[in-house]
């Protein structure tokens, strides 16, 4: 991701200038979360991150250059914290079953189980422990609609876990993988964005049960 998106604001020189300006940009975020985009100022930032004044107008002369570039460290640690791993889980469970396939229903229904298992754990965590990256999902996507720098990295953002889905689709034997793929990119963030208003919500019974039907619906018998 970094090679097709380039950081907007000053690049450091040195191994503690980067740390100071990581913690520029982890600060804005914190921001982002709490108060929201438009809370982002050079003295807030500053006051945030424990930085003189002077630090965040020395990386950052513009602000829009600063949540431009907090939202890119954002989606590339997004990518390897949760992106990427929930890629690995996923492959891995679709690899056992394919190791020990007799292609006979019940394996199919196994499959679907544990898929649903899998899904519904991974977007109950991020409810209850990733609430913040959850937010700042929702701010990037909403930024990224009124400033065309971000656009390009929000399309690559969306098409990481899309490319994730339709391998997945395909692995298991989708005749249509990439619109089946959209079917459930489309419920985690329909999900997640309705959890995140109203984590009372958050039934594990309830959005198992909808995980199983969607996928029932989608991989095909052997």
């Amino acid at each position: 991701m970094s090679s097709a998106i380039q950081y907007q604001g000053r690049k450091a020189r040195r191994a503690g200038s980067e740390q100071r300006r990581q913690a520029i940009l982890d600060a804005a975020l914190n921001i982002i979360v709490t108060d929201g985009i438009r809370a982002v100022r050079h003295r807030a930032v500053a006051r945030e991150a424990d930085v003189p004044l002077s630090a965040t107008t020395y990386y950052f002369k513009d602000i829009s250059d600063l949540i431009a570039d907090a939202f890119t460290l954002f989606a590339e640690r997004a990518l390897e914290e949760v992106i990427r791993p929930f890629r690995d889980q996923a492959f891995g469970l679709i690899q056992q079953f394919q190791a020990q396939a007799s292609h006979q229903e019940p394996d199919r229904a196994r499959l679907i189980e544990s898929l649903a298992s899998m899904t519904t754990a991974f977007i109950l965590d991020e409810v209850t422990n990733r609430r913040e990256h959850l937010i700042a999902e929702q701010a990037f996507f909403q930024e990224a609609i009124l400033d065309p720098r971000l656009r390009g990295l929000a399309d690559l953002y969306l098409k990481e876990m899309s490319s994730l889905l339709i391998d997945a689709c395909r692995a298991v034997g989708s005749e249509s993988p990439e619109l089946d793929a959209e079917l459930i990119h489309s419920f985690l963030l329909a999900t997640e964005v309705r959890l995140l208003a109203h984590p009372e919500w958050a039934d594990e019974k309830a959005l198992n049960k909808r995980m199983q039907h969607l996928l029932e619906k989608l991989v095909p018998h052997g």
